[in-house]
């Protein structure tokens, strides 16, 4: 079996595999939850932004939108997915560096789909929120949403996921370790050959769960002084049972 890098040969069944969350809904919740925190304009800057999925409910809302990613191959369908609409683009680059995008500021800022949570190492996530913080214009404010330890404990944890997509099918196999708060998977991705046969393709994708209490520790070691969690695609408090939590981070 071919061993990839994580989003390759995932990028091209990526929307599909996101299809059951509802990105379009997802997307009017966060434009709704940045208004309410006092959005009313401006550039957006969206970190991690993958195949699009999360920067396309901007377009039109935003005065212009940059979606950031390391994976040419996500960018690449970002890129064909938005077609020539203005005042949208999208920027190969390591959204942790040091210095990334110097000299610009956003009056939003977002990472969302479990980009903070593919952020394994601390200092890392920490880069990244710095990074946030030093391009957000005065009043801007940053989104981002993250993966709860129940949802690691309850639906990831030794279970497996197949999904059809076109051209095949996908596998998602993972464990979560308590301590350190890690998960370890493989997305396998089944093509069907036109002989009848199935090549296989896999890769592997680890991620870190961030308790509400280390994120509000980190915030603030990067410069945010406010900091609101919410129920993700509600504006409730979360609870016990949470999958998802947003969070809402101002200066």
């Amino acid at each position: 079996m071919r061993q990839r890098p994580a989003y390759t040969a995932f990028a091209a069944v990526y929307d599909r595999w996101c299809a059951d969350v509802d990105p379009a809904r997802w997307g009017r919740y966060n434009v709704a939850l940045a208004r309410r925190h006092g959005f009313s304009g401006g550039r957006v800057l969206d970190l991690g932004c993958g195949t699009g999925l999360s920067t396309r409910p901007w377009v039109g809302v935003g005065d212009a939108v940059l979606g950031v990613d390391r994976s040419p191959q996500m960018l690449r369908l970002a890129r064909r997915s938005v077609g020539r609409r203005r005042g949208v683009r999208f920027l190969r680059a390591d959204i942790t560096a040091p210095g990334l995008l110097r000299g610009q500021t956003f009056a939003l800022v977002q990472a969302n789909f479990d980009v903070i949570n593919c952020q394994t190492r601390e200092h890392r996530l920490l880069r990244l929120f710095r990074n946030a913080r030093r391009l957000l214009a005065p009043g801007g404010c940053f989104l981002f949403d993250v993966v709860t330890a129940h949802a690691y404990r309850r639906l990831l944890n030794g279970v497996s996921v197949f999904q059809r997509v076109p051209g095949g099918a996908l596998v998602l196999e993972g464990r979560y370790r308590e301590p350190p708060g890690l998960w370890q998977g493989t997305v396998t991705f089944l093509a069907a050959g036109r002989d009848g046969h199935y090549r296989a393709a896999e890769e592997r994708h680890r991620q870190r769960h961030y308790s509400p209490s280390r994120l509000r520790a980190l915030l603030r070691a990067a410069g945010f002084s406010r900091c609101h969690l919410y129920a993700t695609l509600t504006f409730r408090s979360p609870g016990p049972g949470t999958e998802r939590l947003t969070v809402v981070a101002r200066a």
